[in-house]
């Protein structure tokens, strides 16, 4: 049988199709609209919040940057208006004895303080795996305990220890029968950078601790039980597994610790001065000479700008070198 068709009666009006439709595209535009408006609103907050971080990086790192640039290329004595002398700043420090022996110094500085920071905190972090080693915690909080002194603090604590008639470094030689040890280490040319350079290390060995930990940690264990059921020593995990995987952690170790010590200050301050001389003076402290001494702010800043250059230089062949070696 076929279905009766619906009959309308004559009073009767038919739905409407049409306006139905209409509702529901409206009700459709409607919500298309509202959402992108919405996508439109967290787009700009997005852009937002990615542009206050940049405009705080250009105010706090770019800006003083091209400020430090400008004075370097000027004659200022901190008062007045400042006058354009180009290159002539460069020029000076290029042609004084007393910048390239600063210069020695603050990079021999650099070398040492990274492979002792960095080499005794890499053979710390790899004594703290060791399953037998007890105390860790305790072990970790006292090498640590430095990084959270002030710099000038460590260095007067140690100018003590250096002094050459009551400091406990000669008192303990003289004590153990080895008088013939005994020195003058912060008034001695021939050793004063040596001298210095043990407190620098012995503060900042904890920093560099944590972070090697802190990707030791991170290295799966699994490895570390497969390579000991090949018969791998704790010796060879460490060679072979562990420092390959916290290659780049170790890079960045690297790059900042001798970036960092390239405006090492005030240890130099507490413990000599600079003296004797300028056998233990940095670039910093030459620096400072320069701008609060002489007034030579001009100086003072192509000082500060030449500080930034051996700073990149140094970072960029680090780079260079340990990216070779990631590669190879």
């Amino acid at each position: 049988m076929w279905a009766a068709e619906p009959s309308f009666g004559r009073g009767a009006a038919a739905p409407s199709v049409k306006s139905g439709t209409v509702a529901e595209r409206r009700k459709g535009a409607y919500s298309v609209n509202t959402r992108e408006i919405q996508n439109k609103k967290q787009r700009i907050l997005i852009y937002l919040l990615v542009l206050i971080p940049f405009l705080y990086f250009l105010y706090i790192m770019v800006y003083p940057l091209g400020v430090s640039v400008y004075y370097s290329l000027t004659k200022w004595k901190g008062i007045g208006s400042p006058k354009f002398v180009g290159l002539a700043n460069y020029k000076t420090l290029v042609k004084s004895g007393d910048f390239w022996l600063v210069t020695k110094n603050t990079l021999f500085l650099s070398l040492v303080c990274t492979i002792g920071q960095v080499g005794i905190a890499l053979i710390i972090a790899f004594l703290m795996t060791l399953r037998r080693l007890r105390f860790k915690a305790f072990h970790r909080a006292v090498i640590f305990f430095p990084v959270v002194m002030s710099a000038l603090v460590v260095g007067y604590v140690w100018r003590f220890i250096y002094n050459s008639n009551y400091g406990l470094l000669n008192t303990f030689l003289n004590f153990i029968g080895k008088p013939e040890w005994i020195r003058l280490w912060l008034d001695d040319q021939s050793i004063v950078l040596k001298s210095v350079s043990v407190p620098v290390v012995w503060q900042y060995i904890g920093l560099y601790m944590v972070i090697l930990m802190s990707a030791i940690s991170a290295i799966p264990q699994d490895i570390f039980e497969c390579a000991e059921i090949d018969g791998a020593t704790g010796f060879k995990k460490s060679i072979y597994i562990t420092l390959p995987m916290i290659w780049n952690s170790l890079k960045v170790c690297i790059i900042l610790c001798a970036g960092g010590t390239m405006k090492i200050y005030d240890h130099l301050v507490a413990l000599t001065n600079g003296g004797p001389g300028r056998a233990s003076e940095s670039l910093a402290m030459y620096c400072y000479e320069f701008t609060f001494r002489f007034g030579n702010f001009g100086m003072g800043a192509a000082i500060a700008v030449a500080i930034l250059v051996f700073a990149l230089l140094i970072s960029g062949v680090i780079q260079l070198l340990m990216g070779r070696r990631e590669s190879e």
